[in-house]
């Protein structure tokens, strides 16, 4: 026999179940360890395992026995799977063929503890566990979430309850004292309404609330004074004391007043100090159109071109914060959001407009002649270069009736003069310089589309001659008995 190539008897090749079982067994495992190079010779050496040894390491000791290693029983497993086993599969419906199966299971039942590869079981643990690794950092995320949701709420509410009681009790609030007028008929909300037109309280529903607790006997009409500073209860029971009505004049200002004459004539009416409005309306109200003025530290008056002539009612004896409120209030409503549009369209911003308003608006013999006049300082300022100055009496006016008498000094009047002569200064001045009315605001977010550049007004006529050229405008002033 070749030992490099053993082959077995045809024989014992013959796996039929009638030539197994007359096989020496013994000789078939022989034959097979020789086949799969198992020879006592090629063994190696394998560790007696006694007493002493098993007691040394500190595990149960068990019986020495010879036993041959799981690969090896291969005579155990013959003797199992060719022997009565065999026999009793002989007999079972369906007939092993292949003998390789049962050594494989034999294999896994011999095999030591130690040796096993990790079964299907376990991965399934590694994935079981790794399963409740994230559901348990799931379950502390959620918790995270929990808390925060929890505090996130308790800090709102709580924000909410502090907003809610300084509210209530006008903490931080303003002390301006504030008159307005309730009238007869008027049931609990129209009064809180007023409450809250006129700045008194923010909070309608929550003064509503104060009226049904409090439950006062009489809320009179009439006219009545409050600060925003005060408690929803004092504001209450000021409100249930009668009060005798305030006086009140009505005063007309026109377009075109300066702001000093508009707080001289306030003063001669007894409504307030003439300083004391110069002081407060020149003063950032926070109104939606203050915004948009961009504030000049060479304006000389701030808020000059902002008062909006009409006729008004005011309370005499009352404060200069009232009075300013009043008129803020009236000019937001005249500049609608569709004036505000046509500026953006036109690259103007809000104190552009007023400033050029103002100079049309002292400048124009008529409303007619308004729109035409706008167009030749719009033409101007569109080419400057040509053009640097817009050269207008009017502003030469304000500097002697406003700034030569209300700057206080020589130096003062020299700084303002620079910023608001435009024989001097390139483009606009500083600021407007008088309180326009709507139709020389309008006359400039339309102004008319001409080629003019110079005009003149006759002052007996009131006749206005529009020239292209510096030719034509000296024609212009002989005609019109300037020159």
């Amino acid at each position: 026999m070749d030992e490099k190539n053993p082959k077995l008897p045809e024989s014992r090749v013959d796996t039929s179940p009638a030539k197994v079982s007359d096989m020496n067994v013994d000789e078939v495992d022989e034959d097979l360890k020789k086949l799969m190079g198992y020879g006592e010779n090629k063994k190696s050496p394998q560790p007696e395992v006694s007493a002493e040894n098993v007691h040394n390491s500190g595990e149960t000791a068990e019986p020495v026995q010879n036993k041959p290693e799981t690969v090896m029983n291969v005579g155990d497993d013959l003797k199992e799977n060719f022997g009565d086993n065999a026999r009793k599969e002989a007999a079972a419906p369906k007939a092993k063929n292949n003998a390789a199966a049962p050594v494989k299971s034999g294999a896994k039942k011999n095999a030591p503890q130690g040796s096993r590869k990790p079964s299907g079981k376990k991965s399934s643990g590694k994935k079981k566990k790794k399963k409740k690794r994230i559901r348990f950092n799931g379950s502390i995320f959620g918790g995270i979430i929990l808390v925060t949701i929890i505090l996130t709420v308790s800090m709102i509410l709580a924000v909410a309850g502090i907003t809610l009681g300084m509210e209530y009790y006008g903490i931080g609030k303003s002390d301006n004292e504030i008159s307005f007028n309730i009238p007869k008929g008027s049931d609990n909300d129209k009064i809180a309404d007023l409450l809250v037109e006129n700045g008194i309280i923010k909070n309608k529903k929550l003064f509503l609330l104060a009226i049904r607790i409090q439950k006062p006997a009489t809320i009179y009409p009439g006219d009545i004074t409050l600060k925003p500073s005060m408690g929803y209860s004092d504001i209450i029971e000021a409100m249930e004391v009668m009060r005798e009505s305030y006086e009140t004049v009505t005063i007309t200002f026109t377009e075109g007043e300066y702001l000093i004459d508009i707080a001289n004539k306030l003063e001669e009416q007894g409504v307030c100090a003439a300083d004391d409005f110069i002081f407060e309306f020149n003063k950032n109200q926070g109104y939606s159109f203050e915004s948009r003025i961009e504030d000049d530290p060479n304006t000389f008056y701030a808020r000059e071109g902002y008062f909006y002539p009409d006729t008004y009612e005011f309370y005499v004896g009352d404060t200069a914060y009232n009075i300013t409120k009043v008129v803020r209030e009236h000019y937001e409503e005249k500049i609608t959001e569709n004036m505000y549009g046509r500026m953006d369209r036109l690259g103007l911003s809000l104190n552009e407009v007023m400033t050029l308003a103002s100079i049309v608006q002292q400048e124009a013999a008529s409303v007619d002649e308004m729109p035409k006049i706008a167009s030749v300082f719009i033409n101007r300022l569109n080419d400057s270069d040509t053009y640097p100055m817009l050269q207008s009496d009017t502003t030469s006016n304000y500097i002697k009736q406003v700034i030569s008498t209300q700057a206080g000094n020589d130096e003062s009047i020299a700084h303002y003069t620079e910023y608001y002569d435009t024989y001097q200064c390139q483009g606009l001045p500083a600021g407007p310089i008088c309180n326009p009315g709507i139709d020389a605001i309008n006359a400039v977010l339309n102004h008319a589309d001409t080629d003019y550049y110079y005009f003149c007004n006759n002052l007996e006529t009131g006749e206005t001659f529009y020239a292209k050229t510096l030719e034509e405008h000296e024609e212009n002033l002989k005609l019109a008995g300037l020159a």
